[in-house]
């Protein structure tokens, strides 16, 4: 009766479900979806496919090397991956060869995901994280295509969302073929969920498992000599609204010791330039915009207002702010900085990457900041200090590869559900 309700509602909310992804598309990524997509309307797949399914740009980055790493076992692997996100999409088109399918994931709606799941032709299906979809999963266990999650995990405050709406979710949780967790406490959390408990398995983090394209380290050396040359630099990444008042307010501070510091400031969501523009010309920070190609003055901003550039941004910064943790929203993955050898500062909502923002912490590669003051000394000591600087990347980088066995893992897990 759960999912008769669930799908009713869905049924109502399609229309203006497309209206706002469309609407979310063209702001983000430029150019407004399609909807045939997110009614099921992929093409056709010849031979059974491989499915792996990565929400939005964090996920995709973790596909990106499961994809490389199950490529190595087997080249002529016919993969299809799917995000839920277009600047998801945009990333995986522009970084994936053509021989791999990208496609939009289709609204839950019963027919959609049928539709769907006729043209995908899945023989597995891997869900990176925990992306949750009640007639999606129930759909591919009416079809006996086994579906695993890897590097799953939810926060204390999800799981009792999920127990508020068991009805729904239960049925999902006990079905999984495969959960594949970070640590024993993701374990606990899944199996009160109603997953079977010798399906949850422990693999470490795949995050940790991240590579460095030698192209994007390249491209962050011409960053540097091009847009940079002689200037102090430090990356606000991933931004969310409520923390760019506080990190352009660190920017002054900054400035103010060190006078040509230029801040690059990426908003997690390109959308949002417009607001970030009136908030620095308040401050009087003169700003450039990386999308109309404009050159950042010593002292001044440079507003990264594109989609898949951070990497290279990060590898030619000196510092790096991670965003999404000075808000209660979780944080991003500081791994990113700190395999470019930008040394990395986070504030102290970081629940959604605990273990790493941990570990770092704990290994000396990380500041926690809890303000705008605090992030300004914790930048300007880093690019005031050459030396503490690559001290903290090592620290870092040696952190990093002592935890690198998740991959390992979740590929002998996973072979044991292939059925190629």
């Amino acid at each position: 009766m759960w999912r008769r309700v669930y799908s009713l509602l869905i049924t109502l909310a399609t229309p203006w479900a497309l209206w706002r992804l469309g609407r979310a598309s063209l702001r983000q990524t430029g150019q407004r979806e399609t909807s045939h997509e997110r009614l099921g309307y992929i093409e056709p797949q010849s031979s059974w496919t491989y499915w792996i399914h990565a929400a939005s740009l964090g996920e995709v980055q973790i596909a990106f090397n499961l994809i490389r790493s199950l490529r190595q076992k087997d080249p002529d692997l016919p993969i299809v991956l799917t995000t839920f996100t277009a600047t998801g999409k945009a990333q995986a088109r522009e970084v994936l060869t053509p021989t791999i399918p990208v496609y939009l994931l289709p609204l839950d709606h019963p027919v959609s995901v049928a539709r769907f799941l006729n043209r995908l032709n899945a023989r597995i299906g891997v869900v990176i994280e925990t992306e949750i979809w009640p007639n999606l999963a129930h759909a591919c266990f009416a079809r006996a295509i086994p579906l695993a999650l890897v590097n799953a995990h939810l926060s204390e405050q999800t799981v009792r969302r999920y127990e508020r709406f068991a009805g729904l979710f239960a049925p999902v949780f006990q079905n999984l073929s495969l959960v594949l967790v970070q640590n024993e406490s993701q374990r606990e959390h899944f199996i009160r969920l109603g997953a079977h408990p010798e399906r949850v398995r422990i693999c470490g983090n795949l995050k940790y498992e991240m590579s460095v394209s030698a192209a994007v380290e390249e491209r962050g050396q011409a960053l540097r000599t091009g847009l940079f040359p002689g200037c102090p630099v430090w990356v606000a990444g991933s931004t969310h609204e409520g923390e760019d008042a506080w990190i352009l307010e660190a920017q002054l501070t900054v400035r103010a010791e060190i006078p040509d510091a230029i801040l690059v400031l990426a908003p997690r969501h390109p959308d949002r330039a417009p607001d970030i523009l009136d908030a620095a010309r308040i401050r009087n920070l003169e700003v450039a915009r990386q999308s109309h190609g404009e050159r950042p003055v010593p002292g001044g901003v440079l507003l990264l207002d594109t989609i898949g550039d951070l990497n290279a941004f990060y590898a030619a910064g000196d510092a790096a702010f991670i965003g999404g943790s000075l808000v209660p929203l979780g944080g991003h993955n500081p791994l990113e900085p700190v395999l470019h050898r930008c040394p990395a500062v986070m504030g102290p909502f970081f629940d959604n990457v605990r273990d790493i923002a941990m570990q770092l912490t704990e290994a000396g590669a990380l500041d926690i900041v809890r303000n705008a003051p605090e992030l300004a000394r914790a930048i300007t000591q880093l690019l005031a200090n050459p030396m503490e600087r690559s001290e903290r990347v090592q620290r870092g980088l040696d952190a990093v590869l002592a935890s690198r066995e998740a991959m390992a893992c979740t590929l002998q897990a996973l072979e044991g559900l292939n059925r190629f």
